[in-house]
């Protein structure tokens, strides 16, 4: 059995300072997400705009290829930032990420269109993209390990579990104003004016947001133990296999976010001739389905530990593309696709759920932000943010409209293997 951990060994904070760090925690990762996905869901109309040409299949390559820039630039972000965190503190980057992320979001809002400006229209989407691109990169190491870092002993999986409700509940945030947007605009508004007032929206609430997380105190742990550079109990990893085991596990978690999610209701749409009003709305319930589900992954991860849901997700993830996505484009409709997504929500929720505290948990305090945010950048820009990209070229090169499922499997493989190599941590046993 492990030694105590020395997070376990602090004096507990406050139950009221916890739950407080929790919520600011969770709300700003909601406008961090929400900010940096509303891109996906409007990727056709930005396209339109921005990308004009007589193939509406190129614009929207052209549209996500942008996208994917901004997952690019995570790297940079977490390579600048992450080591940032392990210095100055998880709060400092927190608060510099949602400062930039509310200006990228600005930009894209504030762009005059091609018509408007010609060749330098695209380009301050990109600029736009990649402040996002380069804030998240911070964020999301720094609010994973923030949040556990601030867990109450025993329960890192279940407090770790809210980064992903804010990472998902961004995501429906976002679902809700597009499908709402396009509802009460229409489609055609959408496409020519009105897709700026998310982007808008989403810099206001971040700013918001910013002003709120000032409140916050600084974790227990990186006060206390900062420049311990212990393990916690139940790690088992040297930093360099630890690294690619969170590259490994957030594989297929940036899929689930990025291609089950974000990128379904543009495959709907494009490929099996769904409303976008429909499949947004449809993808929607998946989303809250995934949200309600994550706490309770996460709680479960406490008991049994993190490697059986991660197993579990990638397995069904391996399993269960082709025949959704069959279902989708042979029998369009919104109840297909709710169900896809219901389906799609159950495994999703299982790694979301135990994915914060797992690739927290690899590494020891000193170098946690770093590690933590590196890993996890990488891996989504290589596997999420390029998602949308591949499977809309997949359909476009093969012909096969349920050809993203094979990107999706794929990928879940590779989470399978990292999985199975993990070392025995998050049960109750191990602390």
């Amino acid at each position: 059995m492990s030694s105590p951990s020395p997070v376990h060994s602090l004096a507990a904070p406050p139950a009221r300072a916890r739950a407080r760090s929790a919520v600011l925690g969770t709300l700003g990762n909601v406008m961090e997400w929400y900010d940096f996905t509303v891109y996906g869901f409007l990727a056709a109309a930005i396209g339109a705009n921005f990308f004009p040409g007589h193939d509406p299949a190129a614009a929207l390559l052209a549209s996500f290829a942008v996208f994917a820039v901004g997952f690019v630039a995570r790297p940079v972000g977490a390579l600048v930032l992450g080591p940032v965190a392990d210095r100055r503190g998880r709060k400092f980057v927190m608060l510099l990420s949602m400062l930039l992320m509310a200006a990228g979001s600005l930009v894209i809002g504030l762009s005059p269109t091609h018509a408007a400006i010609g060749t330098a229209a695209p380009a301050l989407i990109l600029v736009g993209r990649l402040l996002q691109g380069f804030s998240a990169g911070g964020e999301f190491g720094s609010a994973a390990v923030f949040l556990t870092e601030w867990a109450s002993p025993g329960r890192r999986g279940f407090f770790g579990s809210f980064h992903q409700v804010g990472t998902y509940g961004g995501l429906l945030l976002g679902l809700f104003v597009v499908a709402t947007l396009t509802s009460v605009a229409g489609p055609a508004d959408v496409k020519a004016w009105a897709w700026r007032v998310p982007f808008l929206l989403g810099a206001l609430l971040a700013i918001v947001v910013l002003i709120l997380r000032r409140r916050v105190g600084e974790t227990p742990e990186f006060e206390r133990l900062g420049g311990a550079g212990e393990a916690p109990a139940g790690s088992r990893t040297r930093p360099v296999k630890g690294f690619f085991l969170a590259m490994g596990i957030v594989a297929l978690w940036a899929v689930t976010s990025f291609v089950t999610i974000n990128y379904m209701p543009t495959f709907a749409t494009t490929f099996a001739h769904i409303s976008p009003t429909t499949a947004l709305w449809a993808t929607a319930v998946g989303c809250i389905v995934a949200v309600a589900l994550i706490p309770v992954a996460g709680h479960l991860s406490d008991r049994i530990g993190r490697k059986p849901l991660i197993v579990g997700a990638a397995l069904s993830f391996i399993v269960l593309p082709v025949p959704l996505l069959w279902l989708v484009v042979t029998a369009p409709s919104f109840g297909t696709l709710v169900l896809a997504q219901i389906v799609f929500a159950l495994p999703t929720s299982a790694i979301a759920g135990a994915g914060t505290a797992t690739i927290s948990e690899l590494f020891g305090t000193r170098n946690r932000g770093a590690l933590v945010s590196i890993a996890s950048a990488i891996s989504v820009a290589a596997f999420g943010g390029s998602g949308g990209y591949a499977a809309t070229l997949l359909v476009q090169t093969t012909g096969l409209t349920i050809s993203p499922a094979f990107y999706i499997a794929a990928v879940a493989i590779i989470t399978l293997i990292a999985g199975l190599a993990l070392p025995r941590i998050g049960t109750r046993t191990d602390r």
